[in-house]
């Protein structure tokens, strides 16, 4: 996994150059998340599956855009102009030698905007594909704010968990919640997202003329 943000643009040709040219661009949020989680739960999330999802395609890893859409959030812009921000940081990625451009929806209200980003996107002429794979969640992962997103902070930034705050309505789901589940929840998501991505790099290497999948 390489960060994008701690490449020297030398260092980012070379690895262009050796193949390595897929990027993850993972977009959380800023949003009311319960008495018991911060504003910044899905970014935080954003953070910590993007990073994993890189590491195991040997991708490089773009900051977060911790800013999502729709019109609850405590920062937050219109859907149009997520999609439109999308598509501008597609491009310029494209532009830099990067053949597949991961968009990833961590949030749910990024999750349309951003598969729009990518039929626009998908619609310019050159090598470069964008896609969004949306991580499974499983089939019970309760309510917003609750016990899955919940689990998985107590797994990986326990400290920023206050249970005790939680709004009475979600008291008795974060019963459920606990380390060791978040630990497995995240891991099916992540491993979902992995498995998309190979899905999209062998589609996009099946093309003539595209090179071979890593």
């Amino acid at each position: 996994m390489h960060e994008l943000e701690l490449l020297s643009a030398p260092a980012l040709r070379r690895l262009l150059e050796h193949g390595t040219d897929t990027v993850i661009v993972p977009f959380g949020s800023v949003e009311d998340q319960n008495g018991h989680l911060p504003l910044g739960a899905d970014s935080l999330l954003a953070d910590l599956a993007g990073r994993e999802v890189a590491a195991r395609l040997d991708a490089v890893l773009a900051p977060t855009v911790r800013v999502g859409a729709g019109p609850t959030g405590t920062l937050g812009v219109e859907d149009r102009t997520l999609t439109e921000t999308a598509v501008a940081l597609a491009s310029r990625l494209a532009d830099q030698g990067f053949r597949l451009i991961v968009l990833l929806p961590i949030h749910g209200g990024n999750v349309e905007p951003l598969n729009l980003a990518v039929a626009r996107f998908n619609e310019r002429t050159g090598p470069a594909r964008a896609c969004a794979p949306r991580g499974d969640v499983g089939p019970d992962p309760g309510s917003h704010s609750g016990k899955w997103l919940t689990s998985v902070m107590l797994a990986y930034r326990p400290e920023v968990v206050k249970l005790r705050a939680a709004d009475a309505r979600l008291r008795a789901e974060l019963t459920e919640a606990d380390p060791d589940t978040g630990r497995a929840l995240l891991e099916r998501y992540v491993s979902s997202i992995v498995e998309q991505t190979r899905t999209q790099r062998h589609g996009r290497a099946s093309r003539p003329g595209a090179p071979p999948p890593r």
